[in-house]
């Protein structure tokens, strides 16, 4: 017996990311997808090709361990670019402060950059959602998905002075 399935019903299955040191599940749809600026900090980029719309998460030592303080000198870099922030808050996820920022890029009044940041560790761990002029609902709703699924695992780098390690 064959069974054929739309895409509608495909909606729902979620893959999963886990590179040991963070995991979490992404809607099947989405895409994991290689860039040519990706880093030692990258653990996945993913496309949603439906909403054109690009995931990128991280993990990068950082030498502030304080979130307010974090949130303070981002904020203060992005002015600083002429990035024009339309919300910013601290909230709670999951046992973590939590740093939500969604901003606009100057230099291209269409793409939108919504940004989660966990700092724990002195290891900061960040989900990115870019949109151009596409604030779609669906796409907001999966990406928050993204994050209430996020686990840190356990840290990625050892951050010691000026220094840090990848553990």
């Amino acid at each position: 017996m064959v069974i054929f399935m739309s895409n509608e019903d495909f909606k729902d299955f979620k893959r999963g990311f886990n590179n040991r040191y963070i995991c979490f599940e992404y809607p099947f749809a989405w895409k994991d997808i290689e860039t040519e600026e990706e880093s030692e900090f990258t653990d996945a980029v993913l496309f949603d090709k439906g909403n054109n719309a690009i995931v990128k998460v991280s993990t990068k030592p950082c030498l502030v361990d304080d979130i307010n303080d974090l949130k303070k000198e981002v904020e203060k870099d992005l002015q600083s670019k002429g990035c024009i922030i339309q919300q910013s808050a601290i909230d709670k996820l999951n046992n973590h402060e939590i740093w939500d920022v969604f901003y606009t890029v100057s230099d291209d009044e269409n793409l939108e950059i919504e940004q989660f940041s966990i700092l724990k560790d002195n290891n900061l761990y960040t989900l990115e959602l870019y949109t151009k002029n596409n604030r779609d609902p669906v796409v907001v709703n999966e990406f928050v998905k993204v994050i209430t699924t996020f686990k840190i695992l356990k840290p990625s780098y050892k951050v010691e002075n000026d220094s840090y390690e990848k553990i």
